[in-house]
């Protein structure tokens, strides 16, 4: 880590380190979840096949099938999810099964350093964030704040507390040769759900309020690409992901 580029600060209660260049933060003192896939041989589990240690699952839907795997001798390790030519329903998705370990109002953070390797086409789409249980589909998960993107490349802010759905451009688009870092955060003084690309704060006009219960705002990461239907194709490569916040 370039160390001229490193600050710290205090984020919703907790300390962390970020570069100042491209926004990748640095947890410390907080509850959470990192993973930097660091192996091409990574082997993610189905979903419903739990294994020792490993906090991933993957959600495959589609014969063809849709495939989540390691990329050979990628730096710093990429997990790729690929969506195949074939006319169905798919889904190429990372998760952790439904283990929903987090919190948004404890000060939920989300991030990851992502890249449309392949950017979707037809109906085809890109997501990652935080959901609580798995749906079929995207507009199925009834309590969710992630990002998403479509064929131009173009990425939007999502949020859904079952009490109001947005989806708002973060007016940033992404090419197959763009890595973004992308961040979002539950700011418990205001009650919103803030997005952020780059280190730089995106969609900041919109209010994301967040009205869902306790119990309701339960969540876990994702990352992935899905499809309704059609012979779409799509393939997001995740470098890292990192989930936290504070223990209450």
């Amino acid at each position: 880590m370039p160390t001229h580029n490193t600050r710290h600060r205090y984020r919703n209660g907790a300390f962390e380190y970020y570069d100042k260049v491209t926004g990748e933060t640095f947890p410390i003192g907080s509850h959470g979840l990192v993973d930097d896939f660091i192996s091409s041989s990574l082997a993610i589990p189905a979903a419903g096949s739990a294994e020792s240690g490993m906090p991933w699952a993957k959600k495959i839907v589609g014969a063809a099938p849709p495939t989540v795997a390691g990329v050979a001798a990628a730096t710093n390790g990429v997990i790729a999810c690929t969506l195949t030519s074939d006319d169905q329903k798919q889904n190429a998705e990372v998760y952790t099964g439904d283990e929903l370990n987090f919190s948004m109002v404890q000060g939920l953070a989300f991030e990851a350093r992502i890249n449309p390797a392949v950017l979707p086409t037809l109906v085809a789409e890109m997501v990652f964030g935080v959901i609580g249980a798995w749906a079929d589909g995207l507009d199925a998960v009834t309590y969710s704040a992630f990002f998403t993107m479509d064929g131009s490349g173009e990425i939007f802010c999502e949020k859904d507390d079952n009490a109001t759905d947005q989806s708002v451009t973060s007016g940033v688009t992404l090419t197959t040769s763009d890595w973004a870092i992308c961040k979002l955060l539950y700011d418990p003084d205001s009650a919103t759900v803030k997005f952020y690309i780059n280190g730089q704060r995106v969609a900041e006009s919109t209010s994301f309020s967040w009205a869902a219960s306790t119990a309701n705002s339960k969540v876990q990461p994702v990352f992935g690409c899905y499809k309704a239907t059609g012979a779409g194709v799509g393939t997001l490569y995740c470098d890292y992901v990192k989930v936290w916040q504070a223990r209450s």
